[in-house]
């Protein structure tokens, strides 16, 4: 067994999760939907979403970047502008839902992305979320 796994497919990866992607609108697929419990033992869903389309701050391609997104049923109103992109009508006269779980695997949509900050280093993160024919 070897100790590294130095691959292509594994460096591509992790190539990709530190590139900073220039704040504008992405198109990306929904790629896990997982639901989990927070140390403080809230529930939480948390999405893995990969970037279709875009480029870097060098012009490259960003294809594959994985950007990250959590919901929590106790704070249904940070859900809303995504449950709208994927079809729902949420808000003061909408009244069709859609349920944030493994059947979204493979569905489509645009996000905003802008930088954020962890630890002192920069982070892709989504700021806001609309369908994918807008």
């Amino acid at each position: 067994m070897a100790l590294f796994d130095f691959s292509p497919e594994v460096v591509a990866e992790q190539v990709a999760r530190g590139t900073l992607l220039q704040p504008g609108w992405y198109t990306i697929e929904i790629a896990t939907v997982e639901d989990d419990v927070t140390k403080k033992g809230d529930k939480i869903t948390n999405l893995t979403c990969k970037v279709l389309d875009g480029l870097d701050m060098d012009g490259k391609s960003v294809t594959g970047v994985k950007l990250y997104a959590n919901f929590m049923p106790d704070w249904p109103a940070f859900a809303i502008p995504f449950v709208n992109a994927l079809g729902a009508k949420i808000g003061m006269e909408g009244k069709k839902g859609i349920k944030i779980d493994k059947d979204l695997v493979g569905r489509k949509l645009r996000a905003y992305v802008i930088r954020g900050e962890y630890k002192g280093k920069g982070t892709n993160e989504i700021a806001d979320y609309r369908p994918l024919d807008a």
